[in-house]
This record gives C-alpha cells, structure tokens and sequence, in this order.
C-alpha cells in the first residue's frame, strides 16, 4: 500500500474540450517536476475519469503515456470520429448516436493495440502497476453510475474481471446522442457515458481512493494532493442542434460538474486551505464550443494557453510543486 505523499487526479469528461483538460495538466507537470520529466502514471498514484477524461485516464494511466503522445492520439482520435454526422432519430424513431460508433471503436483498438501489442489486453492486466485507474460508465438497465478498474475493487465481479482495455474506454466515452451505448460480457450488460451520473469523478475518485489506498483516514492523512482538471465552465446557450431531450441531459451533465465541485470543495474545506485540493477549470473562451466541434482546437488551446498564464492559476500550479 502507497504511504505518504499521495496524488490523484480526477478527469471531468467534455468530448473535443477535453484537450484543454490535456494541455492544462502539461502545464501542471512542468511546475511540479520541472527537471525530470515524468510521466503521470509515474507521479500519480490513481487516475480516474469520465467520458472522455476516462479515455484520458486509459491513455495516461493504464497505457502509461506522456502528454504530448497522449494528446496527439486524442486528436487523431477526435479527427477521426467528430467528421460525418448521422441523424438523431433511427427509422424507429428512437435517438441513436450521431457519429459512427465502429470508428470510434476502431480507433479506441488501434490506440490499445499500438501500446500493448493486442486490441484485447484487460483492463486488469497488470493489477500491481504503481498507477491504479479507473474510468466511470452509466449501466443503462438501472442509470447507476460503475467504475471499471485496472486493481481489485470492492464491487468485483466476473464482468470487471474479464473487460477489455478497450471495452472500458468504449464505455465511458459513448457521449449521449454522440455514439451508441456497448454490451459487454457474456449476459451482453450494456453501457454508456458515466457522464450522465458523474461527469466530475473527484468524489468517485476519493471513494475509491479509501478503498485501495487507505481506509480509515489514512488517505486524507497521506495525501499530498488531489488535482480536478475541468473542460470549461458549463455554458447556458442552447446545445447546437441536439434535440430537446438530449439537449437537457447535456445540460444536466454540465450543471452536475460544477455543482459537484463546488460540494466537494465546501466539504473538504480544510484540503483547500491546506493547499491539498486543487480544481483547474478554464473559465471562458470554451463555453460556446460545442462539445463535438473538432475544428476548434485552436480556440480550446489558446483559451487554455491564456488561463493559465493567468497570475493566480499560475501561482495555484506552483504550490502543487512546493508541497
């Protein structure tokens, strides 16, 4: 079991905004270990995500990539999915996923297969790696929020067990109306996008955190710190062409984000004044973005790029480096 000086880092899910999430943790990992160039699965201890900071969470922990190889998979990724559109309804009138799930699919495989040597490599194959990870998916049968890990959890079963690198990645990122939820296992129990549930993983991350870390306390008596990236505070504009029902679960979602973080912060005041609980959040320039939009890399980096080159964001990122 870690002892002192434990660091996590939660990963809030935003589709195409989630390369600011990317860039912002560059950023941090220059201020904390300006020398020595680690990568993340070498300086946190667990990294959990949702949607697509799932994916992320995959690439960087259980994948152990750098950064830079990281985002620039995400951006092949993200070229690759967000270009042809389907419609909202299928002929039975039901919504459906409005990009092509097999290329999303395919290109979750591709990113295994290059990193492991097989698309089939299990989440759990390597259960002592020193970066545990775990990513949040919606079941659809009962809408509760679970976490596929790469370590043994309290809520094991056979279907934890046997997933797939992939199958983990492929559920947390089926965005609602963007892709198609997916069966996984042998009863074919279907997922979608932990978004829906907790698109702002931090308090999953700390729940899980006590389980395999540390119960009794020991987590918060040995934490170093708790690092939440965000994709951008939740605009209240329409959400592009969605259909109303869909358009309201996004909105949910967004709205669900920072309420959490806000709660999470209050609750454990005392890690904030101990400058133990860190929340890094781009605060405008992304909001009117859609979540899709993947011609607006640009614009995303820039208003990460400026945020934090602001004074007080930069300051935050050195005291991470300082503890």
């Amino acid at each position: 079991m870690p002892g002192k000086n434990l660091c996590l880092l939660s990963l809030d899910g935003g589709v195409i905004r989630g390369l600011s999430s990317l860039h912002i943790l560059r950023e941090l990992m220059k201020k904390i270990e300006p020398n020595r160039h680690l990568k993340p699965c070498e300086y946190f201890d667990m990294i959990g995500g949702t949607s697509t900071g799932g994916l992320m969470a995959i690439m960087l922990g259980r994948l152990r990539m750098d950064i830079d190889e990281c985002i620039n998979a995400y951006m092949e990724l993200c070229n690759r999915i967000f270009t042809k559109k389907k419609t909202l309804l299928n002929i039975k009138g039901k919504i459906q996923g409005r990009f092509d799930t097999k290329v999303l699919e395919e290109g979750i495989k591709k990113i295994v297969r290059d990193k492991t040597g097989s698309e089939d490599t299990l989440l759990r194959d390597d259960p002592n790696a020193p970066c545990k990870t775990f990513v949040c998916a919606t079941r659809r049968d009962a809408t509760a929020t679970m976490q596929f890990t790469s370590y043994k959890s309290h809520s094991d079963s056979d279907l934890l067990k046997t997933t797939k690198i992939w199958e983990a990645a492929r559920a947390t990122s089926a965005a609602p109306s963007f892709f198609d939820p997916i069966k996984i296992g042998r009863f074919g129990e279907e997922f979608g996008d932990g978004g829906t549930g907790a698109n702002n993983p931090v308090r999953i991350l700390w729940n899980q955190a006590q389980y395999c870390l540390g119960q009794g306390g020991l987590v918060e008596r040995n934490l170093r710190y708790l690092v939440s990236i965000g994709t951008s505070i939740p605009s209240l504009e329409p959400f592009g062409d969605h259909l109303m029902e869909v358009a309201k679960t996004l909105r949910a979602i967004a709205t669900e984000t920072e309420m959490t973080a806000k709660s999470f912060r209050e609750e454990y005041a005392e890690l904030a004044k101990q400058n133990r609980y860190f929340r890094f959040n781009v605060s405008r320039g992304l909001e009117k973005i859609l979540l899709e939009d993947a011609t607006k890399t640009a614009a995303i980096v820039a208003a990460t790029r400026e945020y934090v080159g602001n004074v007080e964001v930069a300051e935050r990122m050195r005291l991470c480096g300082r503890i």
